[in-house]
């Protein structure tokens, strides 16, 4: 069989189906790349077991058949060529072994590959079916997986719990130390709240696949424990975390009495900085009516800092301590000019709004603060 193509367009679709590629595969049968060559199309399709990604691409070719290469043999090779003109040809040698010669105007090149079928996936009902602007998509996972867990231990928090609603998503995600609860408006149509925790690792790879003008239609088996993302020329397909959930809502404080408002970008580069001088990463922030003061300090290297900022604060002075990362990290992902955080002791959770949204409260990010010595 024989078809051909450009270096970028092949690349590009590569590219996308790599992402359910592992770094390292125990299973040999996950190193490969599959393809189905139809008239004028070609789809490639890649696993790691737990998850997998489809694509279509153009070509030229008047044939069929079905084979699989090594996937980084072929993506290490498209990524050293330029974009050229590219063709393929695929010949038997042995029963089930074959070579796959690609030719440019650069040279020939010789692939192995096996004329093993992919297994045909069993057709599945989804008893939730819905669909997100891919902005909207891009930014509850941009909003949530930072605050997942890597703790293998803790397999439930190593994804984000999705709350779909008739008319909203409550998407939610923590490690332990920080939350981030997300919502935005979506027609879902059910009558009762279904909830799912979707792999941190699927939605990392969804983001590099969505496009800002995407439509994405999202089919769930909640009987098969599978999720199903379908866009344009894509499709992945994953299994979703069993594990129940946290109750995340006993943890958010409901009685934090004291508010600061301030400058989202001062209190970043604030907290960045002062960060750096502490030896084990933890800062003590100190609260007055039209002041802010960061302190951090490294007592085996002698080194030290301190910084002050305006800002506004309802309530009686406080200071208290955070690991400046968490901080950081929660600032880095709000986009309005100034945040409230909303405390109420040295030792009560503080949540961290936009300012702008503080009454909607459609973003918030709940950090836990650290003892710090006197």
């Amino acid at each position: 069989m024989k078809f051909s193509t450009s270096v970028r367009q092949f690349q590009e679709t590569v590219n996308k189906v790599m992402q359910a590629i592992p770094a390292k595969a125990l299973d040999p049968r996950y190193e490969n790349l599959h393809l189905q060559l139809q008239t004028e199309s070609l789809t490639l399709f890649a696993s790691d077991g737990e998850m997998s990604i489809t694509a279509d691409t153009k070509v030229e070719s008047e044939q069929q058949g079905e084979f699989a290469m090594k996937a980084r043999t072929i993506l290490d090779f498209l990524r050293s060529m330029y974009d050229t003109p590219v063709s393929f040809s695929v010949e038997s040698i042995d029963g089930n072994q074959g070579m796959v010669d690609i030719a440019t105007d650069k040279g020939m090149y010789k692939i192995p590959c096996t004329f093993d079928s992919r297994s045909a996936k069993e057709q599945r009902e989804y008893d939730i079916e819905l669909s997100l602007p891919a902005n909207d998509l891009s930014d509850i996972i941009h909003k949530t997986i930072f605050a997942c867990s890597v703790d293998g231990m803790r397999p439930a928090m190593m994804g984000v719990l999705f709350e779909i609603e008739s008319d909203k998503i409550i998407a939610v995600s923590t490690d332990g130390h920080r939350l981030v609860r997300c919502i935005k408006p979506c027609e879902s149509g059910l009558v009762e709240k279904k909830k799912i925790v979707i792999p941190a690792r699927v939605l990392s790879s969804l983001l590099k696949l969505t496009g800002s003008d995407d439509e994405v239609k999202i089919s769930v088996s909640t009987s098969a424990k599978t999720i199903r993302f379908a866009m344009e020329g894509i499709i992945m397909d994953a299994a979703l975390i069993v594990e129940q959930y946290p109750n995340y809502e006993a943890v958010i404080p409901l009685d934090n009495d004291k508010t600061l408002t301030i400058n989202r970008s001062q209190f970043y580069d604030s907290v960045k900085r002062v960060g750096r001088f502490s030896s084990i990463g933890d800062i003590r922030i100190s609260v007055t009516a039209t002041e802010l003061t960061l302190m951090a300090e490294n007592t085996n290297e002698g080194e030290s800092a301190h910084e002050s900022i305006p800002c506004a604060f309802e309530g009686n002075d406080i200071t208290i301590g955070f690991n400046s990362k968490f901080i950081e990290a929660a600032l880095a992902h709000i986009e309005t000019d100034s945040v409230t955080m909303d405390m109420s002791s040295p030792t009560t959770a503080v949540i961290i709004k936009p300012e702008t949204d503080k009454e909607n409260g459609s973003l918030i990010i709940l950090v836990m603060p650290v003892r710090i010595n006197n």
